[in-house]
């Protein structure tokens, strides 16, 4: 399989529908390029010695698709060259677009500038939610929905290649990808945008917090937006408690699991070890 290119997604654009989802280890990402996944978010990455490590690990799992790379707020937010240097630090580890949510345009100009992929964030954006009114849908009036468009509209002109809309009311999200040429990848926005994007943890059933900082930990709900595939979560608590009373029933290790030493050895090591401990 040839590798992805961010020319093959845009020009899918109106086409078909892109999906994406996140990954921040070498299964999860083997699992979704195999799947046909089209782009993957590296996610895991807090600072800046793990934009090396993580993203390793994605794009030996993921060799053929986009990657996109999330950079970390500790650089992302300093300074355009602080962001630079680290986007070309992911760039060299097999990141094709810089993500940052919440950043300012100035910086995504920098990045577009030196020739550096990146893409944005519009609609409900978590970092910002609470002096915009707190976590919810947005675009269902008339200004919201200009502003959207305008953000959109802005992200395309300093040079970002995609945006992620997220929770914008589903008419307005596709009346707005109608009237860009960036990609727009819904979370939860619909279906008349460019793709769809839903977070590994959801679809495949695992547990993390949402939103840090912010208040919202994980209560065992599905976001509205989300839909789940499998429940890998309830999987791997059976496995483990199986283990666990495999071990207790002195199941396991079992002679398959075991290795062998010839009778001989033994007694020759009782005596050597025996004879050594009385001398």
């Amino acid at each position: 399989m040839a590798k992805a290119t961010i020319g093959k997604l845009l020009a899918a654009k109106g086409e078909r529908q892109l999906t994406m989802t996140n990954a921040a280890d070498y299964n999860t990402a083997r699992a979704a390029e195999e799947a046909g996944i089209d782009l993957i978010l590296a996610r895991g990455i807090t600072d800046e010695r793990q934009i090396g490590p993580v993203l390793d690990q994605i794009v030996a799992g993921a060799p053929q698709s986009v990657i996109v790379c999330n950079l970390p707020p500790t650089v992302a937010y300093v300074s355009d060259a602080e962001a630079i240097r680290a986007a070309m630090i992911a760039r060299d580890h097999g990141a094709d677009i810089i993500y940052s949510s919440g950043n300012s345009l100035r910086r995504f100009e920098a990045m577009a500038e030196v020739g550096i992929n990146c893409g944005g964030h519009v609609g409900l954006v978590p970092m910002r939610a609470s002096r915009e009114g707190g976590l919810g849908a947005r675009g269902k009036t008339l200004d919201q929905a200009l502003r959207i468009y305008e953000e959109t509209l802005a992200f395309q002109k300093a040079g970002a290649v995609i945006v992620e809309m997220e929770c914008v009311a589903a008419d307005i999200a596709a009346e707005i990808t109608k009237r860009v040429d960036i990609l727009v990848m819904s979370l939860g926005s619909g279906s008349g945008c460019d793709g769809q994007f839903l977070y590994s943890a959801d679809l495949l059933g695992f547990h993390e917090p949402r939103f840090p900082g912010l208040g919202k930990p994980f209560e065992g709900r599905l976001p509205r937006h989300a839909r789940r595939y499998a429940n890998l979560f309830d999987e791997a608590k059976r496995g483990f408690a199986a283990f666990r009373a495999d071990v207790e029933r002195g199941d396991f290790p079992g002679p398959a699991e075991t290795i062998k030493v010839d009778e001989a050895v033994i007694a020759a090591f009782r005596s050597r070890v025996d004879g050594s401990a009385s001398a």
